[in-house]
């Protein structure tokens, strides 16, 4: 056997190996799921808008005793087809104004596209991830 044969043969099996290991873990949040957890909470907070795009740039893992958490950073666009005016100064939880990204009071234009960044939180759960949509994923 030559060192080259023995080289390729050993590449081969550890690339066999890590991607067996890789498929064994727990699959983390990616864009898609990010994407769809953002639309229903939109939704779900009456928010008529469109994705237009949405991206991970950032996820992290956080352990706390018995739980499982892990937090999606994203970058969205989204477009509100007949303006949209959020309120919040009224906002006491997490809610429209927290997944838009805002701090303040703002009115937007029919048409007008906002670029906004933000966090999702999953937990853990026997049947995936939980997100803030109440799914599992």
């Amino acid at each position: 056997m030559t060192s080259r044969f023995r080289f390729v043969l050993g590449l081969v099996a550890g690339v066999s190996i890590t991607l067996t290991l890789s498929a064994c873990g727990d699959h983390m949040p990616g864009d898609a799921t990010g994407a769809k957890v953002l639309r229903n909470l939109l939704e779900k907070n009456g928010v008529d808008a469109k994705l237009v795009s949405f991206k991970k740039v950032q996820g992290r893992e956080v352990k706390r005793e018995n739980i499982d958490a892990y937090e999606l950073m994203y970058e969205a666009e989204i477009l509100f087809p007949e303006g949209f005016e959020a309120k919040c100064a009224d906002e006491r939880e997490r809610g429209t104004c927290a997944f838009l990204g805002l701090d303040n009071d703002r009115t937007f234009t029919k048409a007008e596209v906002h670029t906004s960044e933000g966090t999702l939180h999953f937990v853990k759960s026997e049947k995936g991830w939980m997100a803030e949509d109440s799914n599992a994923y």
